[in-house]
């Protein structure tokens, strides 16, 4: 079965992540999305030296594979002449344009907004920007780690009174190209409508706040913060995690405590405290919170993650196990929904990657292609433009394509 936006071509110019996670989503979708790359290529092809010196992991590069699946690649040079001549033509076939660059640069390469849509005002000119069109740092540069710390994130992870978290990268631009996708999404809705393109900037600023809503509403609302949670004195610790005789960890979720109070109290052998005017209540065990959460503590090191899975579930309590990341790479409810896919990748064989966060039950996400190789497809893109394969070769030969 073919994707929603099967028919819709894309032509991306995007680096490292999030312009390219934003075109991989619409890929996914089922959109033709054609990566235009300089004659070095996306820096991400070599990022796996940076991620070898950050965290030590080795082996492929995973990092431009996620991004980059269901693309094709063709190398231009718009420094030129028949470079940028090319180019143009294939926006001509193009639904969308969608970039990651400064504001200012495609404006300097002569592809800014004014200029595409003046050719072509179907077109939808999607940006995945750092800080937004507007306001006085909309071309200052950025990167996941900027937007996480100016949006709010690394103060809104950890405990209370600690340094800023330190937020593990990608987690920015990943909601920032799923917001982009997004808008490009709702973008070509309207186009049905009015037969008219149009600008969509989805910035890593917008992506966070968004992403961060809940606990921004406090402050834009009543002018206060949410309060960064300390486990030991959780106001609510029914809603809190525990350590268990493994040094694995499980987490309890009650957001209406007094229901469950009563089977928490039975599922954990601790009877004795449901009457205790201590614990009885919302207010008394908020109050007494560094108490009961004690207590707990003390409860959970006593068994296994697993043995108290099977005590919590028996007691209808909500609670999940918390994962490390490897740990969810296997978990089979995350494979059930195709949140995690294997797939046939050509040179490394059957691998495992992240899936799809929707799902169609008529027209189904796909993975239908690995990431391209540098201009793998530039003789395929241009003959779908009508150039022959003499031409191609010279255009080769003069340093315009490769």
């Amino acid at each position: 079965m073919k994707g929603p936006l099967d028919g819709v071509r894309v032509v991306e110019i995007t680096l490292f992540q999030q312009g390219p996670v934003a075109g991989m989503r619409l890929g996914d979708l089922g959109a033709d999305v054609i990566k235009v790359e300089a004659k070095g290529g996306d820096p991400g092809r070599g990022f796996m030296k940076i991620i070898g010196a950050m965290a030590g992991l080795k082996g492929n590069n995973y990092y431009f594979e996620h991004g980059n699946r269901n693309k094709r690649s063709v190398v231009l040079d718009l420094k030129s002449k028949k470079g940028m001549e090319l180019f143009l033509k294939l926006i001509d076939t193009a639904d969308v344009f969608l970039n990651n660059m400064s504001i200012d640069a495609p404006i300097k390469l002569g592809i800014g907004p004014e200029t595409l849509l003046a050719r072509k005002p179907r077109l939808i000119y999607a940006q995945a920007s750092g800080w937004g069109r507007k306001g006085t740092d909309a071309a200052a540069l950025s990167f996941d780690y900027t937007g996480i710390a100016r949006c709010g994130m690394m103060m809104s992870c950890g405990e209370r009174g600690t340094p800023p978290a330190q937020i593990l990268p990608g987690i920015g631009d990943e909601i920032g190209g799923l917001m982009c996708a997004w808008g490009v999404t709702a973008a070509l809705y309207a186009r049905e409508k009015t037969g008219r393109g149009q600008v969509v900037d989805c910035s890593l600023m917008g992506g966070v706040i968004a992403m961060l809503g809940f606990i921004m509403a406090a402050p834009a609302i009543l002018g206060q913060e949410f309060p960064r949670e300390i486990r030991a004195t959780a106001g609510n610790p029914l809603y809190n995690h525990y350590r268990c005789k493994d040094d694995k960890w499980i987490a309890i979720a009650h957001l209406d405590p007094n229901r469950y109070w009563p089977s928490i109290c039975k599922a954990l052998g601790i009877e004795q405290l449901q009457q205790d005017p201590r614990f009885n209540s919302i207010e008394a065990r908020g109050k007494n919170a560094r108490e009961l959460v004690a207590i707990l503590d003390a409860k959970f090191e006593e068994k296994t993650r697993d043995e108290w899975s099977v005590i919590l579930k028996q007691a209808e309590c909500i609670f999940t196990p918390v994962q490390t990341p490897l740990e969810v790479s296997n978990d089979p409810q995350a494979f059930a929904n195709n949140y995690f896919i294997d797939v046939p990748h050509p040179a490394w064989g059957k691998i495992k990657m992240t899936g799809f966060p929707w799902d169609f039950s008529e027209t189904p996400a796909s993975w239908r292609r690995e990431a391209p190789g540098l201009g793998q497809h530039t003789d395929e893109i241009l003959a779908e433009l009508g150039y022959e394969k003499e031409t191609i070769a010279t255009l080769r030969q003069e340093g315009v394509i490769q």
